[in-house]
């Protein structure tokens, strides 16, 4: 009977709920709620992933109008060290060509993430 009053009692002890006393966050920490202290000073991006993905399909149009670019300057080199060669000619001038759309491409890519971005958001770019 001893044994079963002390188990039940510190079974009810343990089943008890605890006090626990309101703490505020330290400086440098904000609590969003839930009593978690999270850093505020914490050198990460406070930007949204819409921004990061924008962002990210910014420098890749970049990356593909400067390579579209550099294309153009290769393809006019070939141009130009054709010696009059009609087959080195013609094959110039359809990477000439490629490379000039290819330039269109991400401009007009640049130029549509940049319209929708800002219908979206309802702010203008720096475009």
């Amino acid at each position: 009977m001893k044994q079963t009053l002390a188990t039940l009692f510190f079974l009810a002890l343990a089943m008890a709920p605890l006090s626990t006393h309101a703490v505020t966050c330290p400086d440098g920490y904000s609590d969003p709620g839930a009593g978690v202290c999270v850093p505020t000073d914490t050198g990460l991006s406070d930007a949204t992933v819409a921004d990061v993905l924008l962002t990210f399909m910014n420098w890749i149009l970049g990356i593909l109008g400067f390579f579209g670019i550099i294309a153009f300057v290769v393809s006019g080199i070939q141009y130009l060290v054709s010696a009059g060669d009609d087959d080195t000619i013609s094959t110039a001038k359809r990477n000439m060509k490629y490379s000039i759309i290819g330039v269109m491409v991400a401009l007009s890519g640049f130029i549509i993430i940049q319209a929708v971005d800002t219908l979206l958001t309802g702010t203008s770019s720096n475009f």
